[in-house]
């Protein structure tokens, strides 16, 4: 199956070979920091428990993503239908959460938020993500984000960060790669997925194992009552605007900042924002150029 989809990813970036031959980047790494879940099997299992509704809901959107990432030998995450309604979407401990709701005009299409233990290690021990309808269930006047490819898109990117993936290209003007970890104002159908450097970055990111258990629990330790296993735990989490993500810590090329830090007792709460374009371009600050991430 894996090797089936990498067989038509390749396919379709044939087929497109001559209109990015030019446009082909780098194979930088693109880490975020060195966020990681800890790694007890010889996959990450940490299932994403999926809470949306509406039009995500109806096209398994999050499923789909869970299954794109599942792609990676080190990644095996089940996915699971949540039940009730979670449109907070409170970190829990050694599980992705995935939620939608109309969170207002905060000029974000979607974040990622990860709760990591305050060690040296950075061991992510719960992640969340949370899409937002006020700009997906509407078309903007010049936008129009209500699209299969920015919806997927979107879903893909903000996963892949709860994995502990940053960007491989941060430049709203330029579209040069075949992933949804990209930063694009021109988004294409071979955007809604990973590409194959996201899964060789997976794999230097989770090489290395922090041995074994016996009891089939999952890969994120460290933290929360459990630690990832037995009953979940609710971790310190953080809402929906700057002002709860805590300070900034990195930011865009253009001096957007993207990345906010907050601490919160012995957790340490990592927010990953995606910018709708016109906030990227419209709202960004002065003062500040861009940069790697600062969180030491």
């Amino acid at each position: 199956m894996r090797n089936q989809r990498r067989k038509i990813g390749i396919a379709a970036v044939a087929t497109t070979a001559i209109a990015t031959v030019f446009a082909v980047p780098g194979l930088a790494e693109h880490s975020w920091s060195n966020y990681h879940w800890q790694r007890e099997n010889p996959e990450i299992i940490i299932p994403v428990v999926d809470f949306t509704t509406g039009e995500w809901a109806a096209n398994n959107r999050a499923q789909i993503a869970v299954a794109d990432w599942n792609a990676s030998e080190y990644i095996q995450s089940p996915h699971i239908v949540g039940t009730g309604s979670n449109t907070n979407c409170p970190i829990v401990s050694g599980e992705i959460h995935v939620c939608n709701d109309d969170y207002g005009g905060t000029g974000w299409l979607g974040i990622a938020s990860i709760s990591v233990s305050r060690g040296k290690d950075k061991h992510i021990v719960g992640g969340v993500t949370k899409v937002n309808d006020f700009y997906f269930d509407r078309d903007q006047p010049g936008s129009g984000y209500n699209t299969d490819v920015w919806r997927q898109l979107v879903m893909c990117q903000e996963i892949g960060h709860d994995y502990g993936l940053g960007h491989q290209n941060e430049d709203f003007n330029t579209n040069t790669t075949d992933s949804c970890m990209e930063y694009t104002s021109t988004p294409t159908a071979i955007d809604k997925t990973p590409d194959d450097h996201d899964y060789e970055q997976l794999r230097t990111i989770y090489a290395h194992s922090h041995g074994s258990t016996d009891d089939g629990g999952g890969g994120g330790g460290g933290g929360g009552k459990g630690g990832g296993r037995g009953r979940p735990a609710e971790l310190p989490s953080v809402g929906n605007t700057p002002d709860s993500w805590g300070r900034p810590v990195q930011f865009l090329p253009n001096g957007m900042p993207h990345i906010y830090s907050r601490d919160i007792g012995s957790y340490r709460v990592i927010t990953h924002v995606t910018w709708t374009i016109e906030a990227a371009r419209d709202l960004m600050p002065h003062g500040h150029g861009g940069g790697g991430d600062h969180d030491h």
